[in-house]
C-alpha cells in the first residue's frame, strides 16, 4: 500500500507572509525571463521563472473566482512505485496554489509542452496528481502555453488587469452596475448613455468585470460590439 503523502506547510503556503519554498532565482535558466509580477491577489514573492509563469500569473489576477495565490509556497512529499514492491520518496514543489473565493485550493503546474511530454515528467505527473487528491482532496492541473496563451482570452485579461486599476470613479460604477443590472448592453451603447469619457466608461467597467460584477466573452476581442451583462453569482 502507497504511504500517505504530506505537505509542508500544513496549510499549503497560503497566508499573508508564505515563505518561498525554492530560493528566487537571481538570474535566467535556460535564457527565461526573471521578473517580478504585480498581481494584487499575489500573496508573498512576486519573483516569476519565465514569461509563462507572468501569463498564468495574469489569468488568476484577472479572474474574479480566485481570491489569492502564492509563488512556490510549500512542498509535497509523495512516495513513487520502486523496485520489490518498495516505494522512493521524492519531494514536489508546485509554482502556484490558489485559493478561489469559495475557499477551494487548487494547485497549479505552469509548464511549456515540450517539458511535459518527457518521459520523466509524465512518469511523476499522475503519481502527483494522485497525492493531492486521495491525500489531501485538492485539485492538481497542469497547464501549458496552449493553456494559458489562449487568444483572444489571454489579451482580454491583460486589458482587465491594467485598466481596471484606473478607474476611481464609484459614481460612475454605480450607473453602470445599474445599466447593465437591468439588460445586457454593448460598449458603444454604454458609451452613448453614460455621461463620461469614453476611457473611464471602459475603465470603470474593467473594474466592474475584474470584481466579478460585470462579464463579457472573453473569447472575443474586446470592443465596441462586445455585450456586457450582469455577472453570476460566484
Amino acid at each position: 500500500m502507497r504511504p500517505r503523502s504530506s505537505i509542508t506547510p500544513e496549510y499549503f503556503g497560503l497566508c499573508e507572509a508564505p515563505s518561498r519554498m525554492r530560493q528566487p532565482l537571481r538570474f535566467s535558466r535556460r535564457g527565461l525571463i526573471v521578473g517580478m509580477s504585480c498581481a494584487s491577489k499575489l500573496l508573498g514573492s512576486r519573483q516569476h521563472g519565465s514569461l509563462l509563469e507572468r501569463d498564468l500569473h495574469t489569468l488568476l489576477e484577472a479572474d474574479p473566482s480566485f481570491e489569492s495565490f502564492a509563488l512556490e509556497a510549500h512542498s509535497l512529499v509523495y512516495f513513487a512505485p520502486a523496485e520489490q514492491g518498495h516505494f522512493q520518496r521524492r519531494t514536489y514543489t508546485p509554482d502556484v496554489v490558489a485559493r478561489t473565493t469559495y475557499g477551494e485550493i487548487v494547485v497549479l503546474e505552469g509548464k511549456a509542452a515540450a517539458l511535459r511530454a518527457k518521459t520523466n515528467w509524465a512518469e511523476k505527473e499522475h503519481l502527483i496528481r494522485e497525492a493531492y487528491w486521495y491525500d489531501h482532496g485538492i485539485r492538481f492541473c497542469v497547464l501549458t502555453e496552449f493553456d494559458i496563451r489562449k487568444e483572444p482570452r489571454l489579451s482580454n485579461c491583460k486589458v482587465i488587469v491594467s485598466r481596471a486599476r484606473g478607474a476611481d470613479d464609484p459614481d460612475l460604477a454605480l450607473r453602470l452596475g445599474d445599466a447593465i443590472r437591468l439588460r445586457p448592453h454593448t460598449l458603444g451603447e454604454l458609451y452613448r448613455i453614460m455621461l463620461a469619457p469614453k476611457a473611464s466608461v471602459f475603465a470603470t467597467l474593467m473594474a466592474l468585470v475584474y470584481r466579478g460584477k460585470a462579464q463579457f466573452d472573453l473569447a472575443q476581442p474586446v470592443s465596441e460590439t462586445s455585450t456586457f451583462s450582469e455577472a453570476l453569482s460566484r
